[in-house]
């Protein structure tokens, strides 16, 4: 038996060659693939990493893994194969940069980000060349050719939807003829994010932990995480993962909810949490969120803090202008702007730049988590300390 590969690309490898054996017609939709033992006699590994390779082809749709039966190339790799533009990724180093934002549920996080990537690019003599589009997918792969025209020399996806799916993502990213860059990671892409998540050994340093952490040392009992219902979106998994980890560690109750956003389904959420008020912090995914609820809360007879306490996420002016002020966390724009710009040029001269370090998220502390009314303001700043030198360690 061979020993298990640790080579951290090497299940991605055996992806790419299964894969150029569909675009070659070798593999025909309905294919069976060899077992993993097989393979993985032939790739040089242990079966462990062709049958993660087996898996990240079954979440990109490329094949269906059919317990008993074996592994079968799908109808959808082979039409895939038709509609590709190109795998061959154009290595060239410019003085320009394509940047593509998906046409829906911009926020301020969005055009702040975008306005920081403007100011980091000009700082280094680089242009930006915008353009829009409505869905990441296959379709949208050929815009990759505008850019090359334009002179740009890889491309920056600083933001994509809360519905993103992860296939067209993948088939994007595959399909483009330019290097592309991403703001957070997605599993079997892990290279294109501007920041090394295969050098993450815990979670403990994500906003999640601090914010959960943050909730903790104020005194509260109960934390729950307030998101949206998207299944497709793999930053949300993310957050979900972390937060269940970390209540687990702390022998915290688990309480999630999943919201599509209407003020009906908010009621919902605060009916079932209102077993635990006076004690219940909730953490949301974003501020829009967050003020979401807050509003909801109101309309419900719920106080914010007294009733429930809220933390959001992006520190949007919007959270000045409720009641009570929305608290909140931000990851710095300019750490996010250079990290992506950074990387791009690095990815369009065949390296990679990708940074390897966690920077501190910013807590911007008003009214809405109730951590100055219980603690006081002393005993706050030496929360925040606190969580800050864990941090740094």
């Amino acid at each position: 038996m061979k020993d298990i590969d640790t080579t951290p690309h090497k299940y991605q490898e055996i992806c790419d060659k299964i894969l150029a054996r569909i675009e070659s017609g070798e593999l025909q939709s309905g294919t069976r693939l060899p077992g993993v033992r097989v393979l993985g006699e032939q790739f040089g590994c242990n079966y462990h990493t062709v049958r993660h390779a087996f898996e990240t082809l079954a979440e990109q749709g490329y094949v269906k893994m059919k317990r008993g039966s074996g592994t079968f190339v799908t109808e959808r790799a082979v039409d895939y194969k038709k509609r590709k533009v190109s795998a061959d990724k154009v290595l060239k180093t410019t003085d320009k940069l394509g940047v593509l934002l998906p046409l829906k549920q911009w926020g301020y996080y969005v055009t702040s980000l975008i306005d920081h990537l403007h100011h980091s690019a000009e700082e280094q003599g680089l242009k930006l060349n915008i353009r829009t589009v409505t869905e990441i997918d296959i379709n949208s792969a050929a815009l990759t050719r505008e850019f090359i025209d334009q002179g740009c020399c890889a491309i920056i996806l600083p933001w994509l939807g809360e519905d993103q799916h992860p296939v067209g993502l993948h088939d994007f990213i595959r399909a483009s003829e330019l290097p592309v860059v991403l703001a957070n990671p997605a599993y079997g892409l892990e290279e294109n994010c501007y920041w090394n998540s295969r050098r993450e050994t815990d979670a403990r340093n994500s906003d999640t932990y601090m914010q959960c952490n943050y909730f903790c040392k104020v005194g509260y009992k109960h934390i729950a995480l307030l998101g949206t219902d998207a299944e497709g979106t793999e930053y949300v998994q993310r957050k979900l993962l972390h937060y269940s980890r970390w209540c687990d560690s702390e022998d915290f109750p688990n309480l999630i909810g999943m919201v599509d956003r209407t003020p009906k389904d908010y009621e919902r959420i605060i009916k079932r949490w209102s077993v635990h008020k006076g004690d219940l912090a909730v953490i949301a995914y974003h501020d829009e969120i967050a003020i979401e609820f807050m509003e909801a809360c109101q309309n419900q007879g719920v106080s914010i803090p007294d009733d429930f306490a809220v933390l959001g996420h992006n520190n949007n002016p919007s959270g000045l202008r409720v009641n009570p002020p929305l608290s909140t966390l931000l990851l710095p724009y300019d750490y996010v702007a250079k990290g992506m710009i950074a990387h791009a040029i690095a990815l369009s001269e065949g390296r990679s730049a990708q940074l390897t370090r966690y920077e501190p998220q910013v807590f911007y502390i008003r009214e809405s988590c109730g951590g100055r009314a219980r603690l006081g303001q002393d005993g706050l700043d030496a929360v925040i300390k606190e969580i800050m030198a864990d941090f740094n360690t």
